[in-house]
């Protein structure tokens, strides 16, 4: 598969808000812009600490990852600590199983390296996925679980820097 990544920039929000809707398992972009649980992981992208990268295919975005952190008053889901970001990736759905989630986690988590103490997600607890954030090093964090948005539960995952 022939696909170009670079790092995200300010002019990237339109591209976020589609991967948002992926990774929410939304149904439409005026589902994840309507609510504001979610519309806060792109909301005013370019933000301090908003990092991220993103993959082409013949000048279509197909996957994202990025870094957002949160103030203590307003956490994301997976938000362990404010000095923290939190990561949000998506693939759309005809190119999962081809590696580009995991070239993205690992450049997301190197681009953050060395400016924060870790990364943190949230991520369901049925979802495949979670093998690949083992495999890069994070770890589930103990007494996370909780019943998400839709009734299913999620937990929080932390890779810390230290030692990499």
């Amino acid at each position: 598969m022939d696909y170009i990544v670079r790092e995200l920039t300010i002019e990237d929000e339109p591209i976020l808000w589609t991967m948002l809707m992926y990774a929410a398992h939304e149904d439409s972009l005026k589902s994840v812009q309507s609510q504001p649980i979610l519309a806060r992981y792109v909301a005013g992208w370019g933000r301090l600490g908003d990092m991220g990268a993103v993959a082409f295919m013949n000048e279509n975005a197909f996957a994202a990852a990025w870094l957002r952190l949160w103030a203590d008053d307003d956490r994301g889901f997976g938000c362990i600590d404010p000095a923290i970001p939190e990561l949000a990736i998506a693939v759309l759905p005809e190119y999962r199983g081809n590696g580009v989630g995991s070239r993205l986690l690992k450049q997301v988590l190197e681009l953050s390296q060395g400016l924060f103490p870790a990364v943190s997600l949230s991520v369901r607890a049925d979802n495949p996925v979670v093998n690949l954030y083992q495999r890069v090093g994070f770890v589930k964090v103990e007494d996370s679980e909780t019943v998400n948005r839709v009734g299913d539960i999620s937990f929080n995952m932390v890779y810390r820097h230290i030692g990499k």
